[in-house]
């Protein structure tokens, strides 16, 4: 089963928010009220399929919702405006809400997501909370890992490197995975090769 981003557009005929260039100005009220509805859609049509008729709550109730509350916070702290850990929480929630299949136990942010102007907001959001530090650019992640950008493109597609787009569109990969990831490599290399007497392995440290 598709996500419930996706389930409500196929159900109500509405689109997503329209993918566009890096520096197109858009109206964010309209960018989350839309998303409210297309969650609204979802859960009523879920509730029919199970014979359940379910309310459909007005625009003003749909805004004062955890969902819009969410949505409205992570505006702000796009704008630096929010507490990071709050923040970080709330784009978490609003993910795993638009983007979660039904029945999965985890998933993948889409590539087309980061495209779209809700996934802007929530990108910029999730980069200011984190700060810069906690991301590398691709480049950077091939240098330290060795592997070619196909490679990290692939792990990118399946999960594996978690990343969000920087405000020209360009990935900035998850610093964490990313170390997490040249620990096993280092790992790796060193039991391929044969181990000398009082040789002194030292921790490889990434910089800051």
């Amino acid at each position: 089963m598709h996500a419930a981003y996706d389930e409500a557009t196929e159900t109500t005929g509405a689109l997503p928010p329209t993918l566009g260039e890096p520096n197109e100005v858009w109206n964010e009220d309209e960018v989350l009220d839309q998303a409210l509805r297309l969650v609204a859609d979802h859960h009523r049509a879920l509730g029919l399929s199970i014979g359940r008729r379910v309310f459909s709550p007005s625009l003003a109730e749909l805004r004062q919702s955890p969902l819009g509350r969410d949505l409205r916070l992570l505006v702000a702290a796009s704008y630096g405006d929010a507490l990071a850990e709050a923040a970080k929480a709330a784009a978490e929630r609003v993910r795993e809400t638009l983007l979660r299949p039904l029945v999965a136990d985890a998933y993948v942010v889409p590539t087309w997501f980061w495209g779209s102007e809700l996934g802007r907001i929530v990108a910029r959001a999730e980069r200011m909370a984190a700060g810069e530090a906690a991301f590398v650019s691709l480049p950077q992640a091939e240098a330290w890992l060795g592997v070619e950008a196909a490679d990290l493109a692939a792990w990118m597609e399946d999960g594996a490197l978690p990343w969000v787009p920087d405000e020209a569109g360009r990935p900035l990969l998850r610093r964490g995975a990313v170390e997490r990831l040249r620990i096993v490599a280092l790992a790796t290399a060193r039991a391929d090769r044969p181990i000398v007497e009082d040789e002194l392995i030292q921790d490889d440290r990434i910089p800051a």
